[in-house]
């Protein structure tokens, strides 16, 4: 794992929370398109991410220690840009959503496997949080999201995974970088997803991906 050397105060909670924080790969029939990124376990058995990790998926599969895991996802929100994968008997610890936010410059650190490569933990910075105005994930219609802005490698592979508090709380979903500044990137807040991710934490029933995204 490479950790920023300024995050080193930071390392308990990344391994705290590591083996919560997984790969997600997949095949997008539609558009014969590899996809990969991030997720994390946030409740029994069930791993959010962004919905552009899985657009277009049929079988997701997600990667721990003991190899590949075939996932069905039953949380698809291409407004929110969330979605929520079930893998029965999972058997990893959930990851806790922080019960409030944090303010600008807050230190924070991302995690996840960037460029899909192995496990990254990077150090972040709280910009600022806001509410922005944005295309849904298919740039059919737009959509007002709550996000943090962060200072962070961001990188293609990070959606879908973590933005942890000092305590390993989850401050975030990463769901993009900025094209047009560098070390610049978005997170979901943790109030922002809390509605899907209640709704995805009991369910069980295989939902459509749509198309690719």
């Amino acid at each position: 794992a490479a950790i920023d050397t300024y995050s080193a105060p930071w390392i308990p909670a990344v391994t705290a929370t590591r083996l919560s924080v997984l790969k997600i790969t997949g095949v997008a029939d539609s558009c014969a398109r590899r996809v990969e990124g991030s997720g994390f376990v946030y409740a029994q058995d069930r791993i959010i991410t962004n919905a552009h990790v899985v657009a277009g998926i049929d079988q997701p599969s997600v990667q721990v220690d003991r190899g590949r895991r075939e996932a069905t996802v039953v949380l698809y929100d291409p407004d929110r840009d969330v979605a929520v994968l079930y893998v029965p008997d999972l058997g990893l610890r959930p990851l806790q959503f922080a019960s409030r936010p944090v303010d600008s410059n807050a230190d924070a650190i991302l995690l996840g496997y960037p460029e899909d490569g192995p496990f990254f933990a990077g150090a972040a910075r709280i910009r600022d949080r806001m509410e922005i105005r944005g295309p849904d994930i298919y740039n059919d219609r737009t959509v007002t999201r709550e996000v943090y802005s962060i200072y962070g490698d961001v990188r293609s592979g990070n959606s879908g995974g973590p933005l942890i508090a000092r305590d390993g709380s989850v401050l975030g979903v990463i769901f993009a970088a900025a094209v047009d500044q560098q070390f610049t990137g978005f997170a979901l807040t943790a109030a922002e997803v809390a509605a899907d991710a209640r709704k995805g934490a009991s369910s069980t029933a295989e939902v459509s991906t749509g198309d690719c995204a």
